[in-house]
């Protein structure tokens, strides 16, 4: 296993688009607070630094994206075929293929962290303290690592959802657009939901509900329009992650790519 996780790792470095979604991910919060700057009308340098920049919204693009394709490029040149044939089982390269991708959004979401701070003492030193108090009367820096870690539990219920896609089809393209438009539907979407769970409460136990797991941790009040305690969407998020994740393993194993 541990083979396979340094192959799936050597694999995904020498991806030419890993290190230009890195640096491109550097320029991106560089730019944002540049912008700020320049145009200080348009963005409060606190919002910036609470949402990372918005860096956690382009990883989930970026992650969707690898996690979609990380089978179907396989596929495509052999490689996967490959790997099944050095006697390695269908569930340990799959499970190494997850890790992987698990591993890139850690290191991703770290790096965009790091930014965020030095960005904040480069550009805005004398604008705010990090113990600023925020709305949700915490430091404002307990408040963005909140933010951060409510972005990585969504994208991990996506890319969990996305990964099974993956393993039904042979092209990528399904799989990414029914992620990003999954991120969309909870980002755009929410407040009609929660309408139609005020209306029907069964409704409340919709895996997409189950996104909102990391908003609910970082705001407790929402209960109130999810309709569900922190465990129970504890409970939601974690059995649909684990459902998605088995189903697309049983799919992988019998799509007989020996």
């Amino acid at each position: 296993m541990f083979t396979l996780l340094k192959q799936e790792t050597y694999k995904l470095l020498k991806r030419p688009s890993f290190i230009v979604f890195w640096l491109f991910l550097i320029v991106f919060q560089l730019a944002m607070a540049i912008f700020e700057k320049v145009y200080p009308q348009t963005f409060q340098p606190e919002n910036l630094f609470l949402n990372d920049f918005y860096a956690p919204v382009v990883i989930v693009f970026y992650i969707i994206a690898v996690g979609s394709t990380q089978l179907s490029s396989e596929n495509q040149y052999g490689t996967l075929k490959a790997l099944l044939y050095r006697q390695y089982s269908s569930s340990k390269v799959l499970v190494s293929k997850w890790l992987t991708l698990l591993g890139c959004a850690i290191c991703l979401y770290s790096s965009s962290l790091v930014m965020t701070l030095l960005l904040k003492v480069i550009f805005f030193q004398n604008k705010f303290g990090l113990n600023l108090q925020v709305s949700t009367h915490q430091p404002i820096w307990q408040a963005m690592l909140m933010n951060t870690v409510s972005e990585f539990l969504t994208l991990l219920f996506l890319a969990a959802f996305v990964l099974l896609l993956a393993t039904l089809f042979d092209n990528s393209t399904p799989a990414i657009i029914v992620g990003i438009s999954a991120y969309f539907v909870v980002s755009v979407f929410n407040q009609l939901m929660f309408m139609l769970i005020d209306q029907h409460d069964w409704l409340k136990w919709n895996p997409v509900n189950m996104l909102n797991f990391g908003a609910q941790l970082n705001s407790p009040k929402l209960s109130s329009l999810t309709h569900l305690g922190i465990n129970q969407i504890m409970i939601g998020y974690i059995a649909y992650g684990s459902i998605f994740l088995i189903l697309g393993l049983v799919v992988f194993r019998r799509r007989n790519l020996r």
